[in-house]
């Protein structure tokens, strides 16, 4: 007990040291384009934007509580390290890691410099990881002790973390994988794995709804009609469309712009068909919005369904070609991502929106640093290296376990196994959305970084060790 507590001193302390420094470096929160869209409904007090709304709910009440942006970054922060904490103390209580194998994850957990980074951006990133990283904690704690609340804990979470971001949608996934693996009745497994997809089910009709009556048209996330007809317009300059076999006529005239406007050179796999202002969207969506005389959010929202159908027809069509064209490349992307905004402090701007002045009560625009806006790319880009070389080791762990190590492995204390099992699923599930459905950059994967070091460290100390993990939790 002695131990937790000067570990938690530790903890606190390293928190609010790390915290000083870094924002007498970085006295001012970081912006990127994403930053504006947020705050911009915040102020505004919108149900439905560009993105889940939730973030900027959560910026209404961080700005009801304190308009200050050092107050905002402290509690995004603040969330990362205690997720982190949250995560190490679960550890060491449901598996008894050796010390030495404690301590560098306690450490490494603390000391990360990409939380600081990822928790000074006004940016959903920092609650989404720091949430899921949470919900994940709950997950394994689940397993270990399938109780009806932890059950609804869960649930909360997952709700809180799917209005944060909408990649959430394959979360329930990885909570039926642990509902399955829990030692409990078939009706809390039924009932746990039904729950999680009605809570996201429930969630998207809501938005779905409140979509239809801003816009005129139902649709649950009009971004990700634009990213699937992205991702389909790089098999575009390689196939002949028959127009008469699409499935509308709207997606007959979206390919009719099309093939004026698509360059038959495709270019490096990222976003660039959906915010490209000449590109074929952009002006299949400028063509609605005249016809229809509507605004340009309204605009956006009615043209997402067409981009989901045209992009699923292309995809479904020339699955090779998608793989070849968009699904291999961005493959190299997910292993090796760019920094992207947490590559220059601010995007190298010394100054910010008015909004962001307005917002957080600046006396102007202008934002400083203490050193160079490139200083956090010194810091962050070995942790590119170090993403590649986890993906491999937790590549080649799960090799030597099956190939060397299934009876070490089915020798093991049960709960450690399926912990193994869900960092699989989860992983596993992240990789195969990263790659196919949006472009990968590093703040991403920084919930994947932290649940892959963690289990990968684990795995091999459990190769190269006598370790034997165990409860160190009595039963209640």
């Amino acid at each position: 007990m002695m131990g937790q507590k000067r570990k938690w001193l530790i903890a606190i302390l390293l928190i609010l040291l790390q915290f000083l420094i870094f924002k007498w470096v970085y006295p001012f929160a970081s912006f990127f384009q994403d930053s504006y869209s947020y705050i911009y409904a915040a102020m505004e007090r919108h149900t439905i934007s560009y993105r889940p709304i939730g973030y900027s709910w959560f910026l209404i009440l961080m700005h009801g509580i304190w308009a200050s942006d050092t107050f905002l970054v402290f509690i995004q922060y603040a969330l990362l390290q205690m997720a982190g904490v949250y995560l190490y103390f679960s550890l060491d209580r449901l598996y008894r890691p050796r010390k030495i194998t404690g301590n560098i994850l306690f450490f490494f957990l603390l000391l990360n410099p990409v939380n600081l980074y990822l928790a000074n951006a006004v940016s959903s990133d920092a609650l989404f990881t720091g949430l899921t990283l949470i919900w994940l904690t709950e997950l394994l704690w689940l397993m270990h002790r399938p109780t009806w609340w932890r059950m609804l804990l869960q649930l909360v979470l997952l709700f809180l973390i799917f209005n944060i971001r909408y990649t959430a949608l394959y979360y329930p996934v990885i909570a039926a994988a642990v509902f399955l693996m829990t030692r409990a009745s078939l009706t809390y497994k039924l009932t746990g794995i039904i729950a999680s997809v009605m809570t996201l089910t429930l969630g998207a009709m809501a938005v779905r709804e409140m979509t239809w009556r801003q816009t005129g048209v139902r649709t649950f996330s009009a971004f990700s009609g634009w990213q699937m007809a992205n991702n389909a317009l790089y098999v575009y300059p390689y196939i002949e469309v028959d127009a008469g076999r699409l499935p509308s006529p709207e997606c007959r005239e979206l390919d009719s712009v099309v093939r004026t406007k698509i360059d038959r050179t495709n270019p490096p796999v990222d976003t660039w068909y959906m915010w490209d202002p000449h590109g074929p969207l952009k002006t299949y969506m400028r063509l609605r919005q005249r016809r229809e005389h509507t605004d340009y959010f309204t605009a956006w929202n009615r043209v997402g369904p067409v981009f989901s159908q045209y992009g699923y027809y292309l995809l479904t069509r020339h699955p090779w070609l998608f793989w070849r064209e968009y699904g291999s490349p961005s493959a190299r992307i997910f292993l090796y991502p760019p920094l992207d905004v947490l590559s220059r402090y601010n995007e190298g701007e010394s100054e910010v929106d008015e909004t962001a002045k307005e917002w957080f009560h600046y006396n102007s625009t202008k934002v400083r640093t203490l050193w160079s806006p490139d200083l956090q790319s010194y810091i962050l880009i070995p942790f590119l290296p170090f993403w590649l070389f986890l993906n491999f080791a937790g590549i080649l762990a799960g090799i030597i376990f099956l190939l060397r190590g299934r009876a070490k492995f089915r020798g093991l204390y049960k709960d450690f196994q399926k912990g193994l099992l869900l960092a699989a699923v989860y992983l596993g599930v992240n990789a195969a959305f990263s790659i196919f459905a949006v472009p990968n950059v590093f703040r991403y994967q920084i919930g994947p970084l932290i649940w892959l070091f963690t289990y990968t460290f684990l795995a091999c100390d459990l190769l190269l060790s006598e370790w034997s993990p165990g409860p160190a939790i009595l039963k209640e």
